[in-house]
């Protein structure tokens, strides 16, 4: 949402919620008074909580001058800070909470928290004017046959940045610039993971338009504050690269040299995404030597395609004989499937031989795997249910079994009192760990070999221990179980020759480990899940061949999508007071179990939404308040509708408006709901295409079928199971 959409978003908002009636359990009031400058301290505090080690000597001189400011001065920054771009007209900032405003303007000056504008924010000063006397800046400078007044805002202001001297401009002394501008930003990035213009996200938050759990710091994501601020260079870089013009973008390529070195995974992730997008466009200028440079300085799948495409295009014997070698290399160690199939398919293409990778060889010697298609998002659980169908010990395995395992067997070694425990530990990240403690490592690697004297090591532990910030360590409710069945069913050493290598290389073996654990008559056996046209990554195809050569199973296995006839869904249909999830409530819940395109049970019931229904949604319903007040509130029958659910497929007509009031109001009570879901609305639009309208009336009309009491849950849920019916039984016939 940008900006100015969300300003207004807002405003509607508040005006709409001041009609309402009190006495809702979920509904935005009018904020605080103070309640952005709240915001903003509350950021700065846990930005220096969890984040210190990632601070410079400009932030931690930015949150000591800024918490001297006098409030009214502060406020005033925030709101500012708050606003859209850079520059701003001073006498557009009236807040009644804030007194004597001109005279803070003063307090921020003196304190350096506004600038002069530069010619670096000249661009910025003329988006703030307005368009009126925006014409009238580029009509005293600009010649007049180069501008229209009749253009778009945006287009007079490019005119204005190319013709105009920052230098030469008259620049009135309302305006002034945000300062801190580049503090904040880092300060903001360090808190989202992204870059933020402005304080938004804080206010939408507090209104409920964003969910709390969607805006969260990001305590362990960096290491160091070299790794922050290199990853904070390249997502700044994207950021201006997409939204910038032409100079931006040749200012980056000729900075280029200069580039910081990534660190981390999200800056050497950047630095790829940022050459690649370079590159491009110095294709689209035919500047084909620049494209070649920036490509060739990233390794993604895709710079790594162009630069065979570009050099076999030159049609050069050089550049073919450079173009073979490349592409076997590509073929014998690719970066990633998709790496792989271009060059094998390049490669055959242009030299007529047929070469494939190791990487090739096992994804096609996978075995395949037929799920249902409504788990297309969840591949991983959906295969996760399909053996414990079967009756086999499934888990969820990824990195976090065998870190847990590492952090808590070698708790004593790795965590000392004078190391933050919320980050890697420097003796594991620097690789001296084995050799610094290699006697007391393979003490404890032996124990392994009696897992139930280790398991108890291991529990006390995590009892003493559970819960403490780790960079390690994940707490979760099953943590032990999954240690206990992969210490339990290992072949014998295979656990203590995995753990040995992470312990002598970290960040060469911290992940990449199969998606799933099973076990299967005491045996235990890793798969790592791949759905078409997904990709294995080298670290995985390195950890599957470790895993193998310590003694483990492990396999790949390749999901389809199919149509499961024994698949069972609950078709749901939700009556509500008004049209956005956790801002209104449910009034009604009618659902219908299908199996086998049988109705197998019902559930329906009226529901108290704890505030009036509106007048004209009574007309639709005919649901009405007093219907409604003595029916239960959606807490008392949360769990009675869980158990009706199982383990079945959501199904509704337009499912993201049903499935998104229906968990909202699972997070209201701190639970959460999660489905794979199916929109016969879309569905049938693709099945059944030509139907003049896909409205849920419209179709039963189309289809015959019975809709007596539309607008009721029970009555629209049975028509849509319908619908499902015919739905199913056209995927299983194409």
């Amino acid at each position: 949402m940008s900006t100015a959409r969300a300003n207004d978003y807002i405003r509607a908002e508040q005006r709409r919620f001041r009609r309402a009636q009190s006495g809702r359990a979920w509904a935005i009031k009018d904020l605080p008074q103070f309640y952005y400058l709240n915001n903003f301290n509350r950021f700065l505090a846990d930005i220096h909580a969890n984040c210190f080690d990632l601070l410079g000597q400009p932030e931690l001189a930015f949150l000591t001058a800024f918490d001297a400011l006098p409030q009214p001065a502060q406020c005033t920054y925030v709101r500012m800070a708050n606003r859209r771009g850079y520059v701003f007209d001073k006498t557009k900032f009236r807040y009644d909470e804030i007194d004597q405003i001109d005279a803070q303007w003063q307090v921020l000056r003196d304190h350096d928290f506004v600038d002069p504008i530069g010619a670096a924010l000249f661009r910025d000063w003329l988006s703030a004017l307005p368009k009126p006397e925006l014409t009238l800046v580029l009509a005293e400078s600009v010649c007049e046959t180069l501008f229209r007044k009749s253009w778009k805002k945006d287009r007079l202001i490019d005119i204005g940045h190319a013709h105009i001297d920052p230098d030469d401009a008259h620049i009135p002394d309302r305006f002034v610039a945000q300062g801190h501008r580049d503090t904040l930003q880092y300060l903001l990035f360090l808190y989202f993971g992204k870059i933020e213009d402005n304080l938004q996200a804080f206010t939408l938050r507090d209104l409920g338009l964003v969910k709390l759990s969607e805006i969260k710091a990001a305590k362990l994501r960096f290491q160091t504050i070299e790794e922050a601020r290199t990853a904070y260079f390249y997502a700044r870089a994207l950021h201006d690269f997409k939204q910038g013009t032409d100079h931006d973008a040749l200012s980056l390529i000729s900075e280029v040299e200069d580039w910081p070195e990534p660190l981390c995974e999200q800056s050497a992730r950047h630095a790829g995404k940022l050459l690649q997008k370079l590159g491009g466009w110095s294709e689209r200028r035919d500047d084909t030597d620049a494209a070649l440079a920036l490509y060739d300085r990233s390794d993604s799948a895709h710079s790594n395609e162009r630069v065979v495409r570009i050099r076999w295009s030159r049609d050069m014997a050089d550049d073919r004989d450079w173009c073979r070698t490349r592409l076997e290399a590509m073929i014998e160690s690719p970066a990633s499937d998709t790496e792989a199939q271009f060059a094998e398919d390049f490669y055959a293409r242009k030299f007529h031989k047929k070469r494939t990778s190791a990487t090739t060889d096992l994804l096609r010697s996978a075995t395949e795997l037929f799920l249902d298609e409504a788990y297309r998002n969840q591949p991983e659980r959906a295969a996760l249910r399909h053996y414990k169908a079967q009756g086999l010990d499934a888990y969820r395995s990824e990195n976090v079994p065998w870190r847990n395992l590492f952090g808590l067997l070698f708790w004593s070694l790795l965590h000392t009192s004078d190391m933050p425990r919320r980050r890697v530990p420097e003796i594991l990240r620097a690789g001296q760990f084995y050799a610094t403690h290699k006697d007391e490592i393979e003490r404890r690697l032996a124990r392994l070999d009696t897992p139930h004297r280790v398991l108890l090591d291991l529990l006390k532990t995590l009892s003493l221990h559970y819960g403490e910030d780790n960079a390690l360590v994940h707490w979760g409710s099953r943590s032990l179980d999954r240690i206990q069945a992969l210490v339990s069913h290992a072949p014998h050493g295979a656990v203590a020759t995995i753990l040995r290598q992470m312990a002598q290389d970290w960040r060469g073996t911290k992940d990449g480990f199969p998606d799933l654990m099973l076990i299967d008559d005491g045996r235990i056996r890793f798969v790592e899940i791949k759905t078409s046209g997904d990709s294995i990554r080298r670290n995985q195809l390195t950890r599957m061949r470790q895993l193998t050569a310590a003694g483990f199973e492990c396999r790949i296995v390749k999901v389809r999508w199919a149509v499961d006839p024994d698949q069972p869904y609950v078709v749901v249909d939700v009556e509500t007071t008004g049209g956005r999830p956790g801002l209104h409530r449910l009034t009604e819940i009618g659902a219908v179990k299908m199996i086998g395109g049988e109705v197998a049970d019902e559930f329906q019931t009226l529901l108290n939404p704890q505030r009036s229904i509106p007048p004209h949604i009574t007309r639709i319903t005919n649901i009405t308040n007093e219907m409604v007040a003595g029916a239960p509130l959606f807490v008392e029958i949360a769990e009675q509708f869980r158990t009706f659910m199982g383990d079945a497929i959501f199904a509704a007509h337009n499912v993201n408006f049903d499935y998104g009031f229906i968990s909202a109001e699972y997070e209201m009570i701190d639970q959460r709901f999660r489905h794979p879901k199916i929109c016969t609305c879309a569905s049938m639009r693709r099945l059944y295409p030509g139907h003049r309208s896909y409205s849920l009336k419209n179709l039963c009309g189309d289809f015959e079928i019975d809709l007596k009491s539309h607008h009721r849950a029970l009555c629209d849920a049975r028509a849509a199971a319908a619908l499902l019916c015919l739905i199913n039984d056209k995927r299983m016939s194409d």
